[in-house]
């Protein structure tokens, strides 16, 4: 962005906080520090977040045997019965 441009935009936040109630001053910056921290900020973290999730992947480590793992997991299942409407 241009030197000139963002002179321009700092210079109509100005103008437009100037017409403000003072007492809506402390909203307004909240409000800019909230989309700057949490919006605008979001995009450094991407790569961040990425990076754990793909950590998250990795093989399973159980010491239980096979057939405790599978009795486990049929047990866990749970027989529904739905209504289908076509």
């Amino acid at each position: 962005m241009a030197t000139s441009l963002r002179t321009e935009y700092e210079q109509r936040l100005v103008n437009e906080i100037k017409e403000l109630p003072e007492s809506e001053i402390p909203k307004i910056l909240k409000l800019i520090h909230f989309l700057k921290e949490e919006i605008l900020g979001t995009e450094n973290q991407k790569e961040e977040d990425l990076q754990l999730f793909w950590q998250s992947f990795g093989s399973w480590k159980d010491e239980r045997p096979t057939e405790e793992i599978i009795r486990e997991i049929y047990e866990g299942r749970r027989s529904t019965t739905r209504e289908v409407k076509l």
